[in-house]
């Protein structure tokens, strides 16, 4: 992604407080919504420029909600919270057009109202020829398509991170053969969630391969390390000291939420599975998370919240991500919201290339995850004004 992937994020002495990174975020979101091919993606559609609606926030994902104070920000010219700059203000409002814009044209999952999808559930788009091959070249060049190596040669933490079908198995794959060129992961954490495997269209047909016995996501990535790095997982255990994920966590943070009631009881559990070489040396952990969005599966976000809890990350800590190409934009900047902002991690995100054949290159497909990247962004932005505006002056 020009200017998040390409680029180097700021070491520890370069940012050793909360309000050096909160500005750096503002930059790295600025470079890359207000880039050239942002533009012309944009452009594509006829809506960049169009009225706010009526209600402000009805592009929003799901049930998610934006603090009251970003209202003002995004319907009042003359608006600058305390803390922040006339700027960055303007970053955030354009992030949020942007977001508009692109939920309204992006959207493959739950466009037509009828609720929740997952990725493999998305529909069809009605595209010529000529705009498929034009969102190919944008997206390429927002970082959603050509994989790049890691920056470094060594990291004291890898994360390996969890999704569905093939995609633990070949995530794995890469950070095994990143380890067999030399590079050093340090301790690794695969990271999975409760989800439950999808029937339609059904993914034990492509998981049973590797992980034969799982029933949802953080099986495939036992299964996914068995298979690629060799390694025996440890019984699983409760991180919140639960028996089993039949009755509702009382310890879930998420448990007074809108949504709560409804959640599967399977999602409100955090679980641990350590990794083991073959001479007894811990190396690792395969980790669930349990959701932050009820009533919906974990996600990205709550997966790096429990890696975080479990490691306490220290600033100037070199971290590899290990995913998707494709969610390398959006999940880098979950990654600088939950991981760099608060911590001051040294964050870099790699992803499997298009020779891993792991999901489609399809406009549909690009598109959908543009705008995971933009919503991502626009978190990271919340995230970083309220941490200047907390700031004493």
């Amino acid at each position: 992604m020009r200017g998040v992937t390409d680029a180097t994020l700021p070491t520890a002495a370069a940012a050793p407080n909360t309000v050096e990174r909160a500005a750096h975020a503002f930059a790295t979101v600025e470079q890359w919504m207000s880039s050239d091919p942002m533009a012309g993606l944009l452009g594509l559609f006829d809506q960049a420029t169009a009225a706010p609606p009526a209600d402000w926030t009805s592009w929003l994902h799901l049930n998610e909600e934006l603090p009251e104070w970003l209202e003002a920000v995004f319907q009042a010219a003359d608006s600058v919270p305390r803390g922040l700059t006339p700027d960055q203000v303007e970053v955030l409002r354009r992030t949020l057009s942007v977001e508009r814009t692109a939920a309204a044209h992006f959207n493959f999952r739950t466009r037509d109202g009828s609720g929740y999808r997952e990725r493999s559930q998305a529909v069809d788009g009605a595209f010529s020829q000529q705009t498929r091959a034009r969102v190919l070249a944008l997206t390429t060049e927002l970082g959603l398509v050509e994989a790049r190596p890691p920056r470094f040669a060594s990291y004291e933490k890898t994360l390996v991170l969890g999704g569905g079908y093939r995609s633990p198995l070949l995530r794995a794959r890469l950070a095994a053969r990143f380890r067999a060129t030399g590079v050093d992961l340090g301790e690794i954490s695969f990271l999975g969630s409760p989800r439950f495997l999808i029937e339609d269209p059904p993914e034990h047909v492509a998981t049973a391969e590797y992980a034969p016995e799982a029933t949802d996501e953080f099986g495939l990535m036992i299964g996914a390390v068995r298979a690629e790095f060799g390694l025996a997982a440890s019984e699983v255990t409760f991180l919140c000291g639960c028996p089993s994920a039949d009755q509702r966590c009382p310890k879930w943070l998420a448990q007074g939420a809108e949504g709560a009631d409804e959640t599967p009881p399977a999602y409100t559990h955090e679980r641990q599975a350590t990794l083991i070489e073959s001479d007894g040396r811990v190396i690792g952990s395969v980790l669930s998370a349990s959701t932050g969005r009820p009533p919906y599966r974990p996600d990205t976000s709550d997966t790096f919240g429990l890696w975080a809890r479990c490691a306490q990350p220290r600033l100037g800590q070199r971290v590899l991500v290990v995913t998707t190409q494709v969610f390398v934009p959006f999940q880098t900047f979950d990654g600088l919201r939950r991981l760099y902002l608060p911590f001051g991690v040294d964050l870099d995100t790699v992803g499997l290339g298009t020779e891993y054949a792991d999901r489609p290159l399809t406009t549909e497909y690009l598109l959908q995850e543009t705008l995971s990247a933009i919503r991502s962004a626009r978190r990271l932005l919340v995230d970083a004004a309220e941490t200047l505006m907390s700031t004493p002056t």
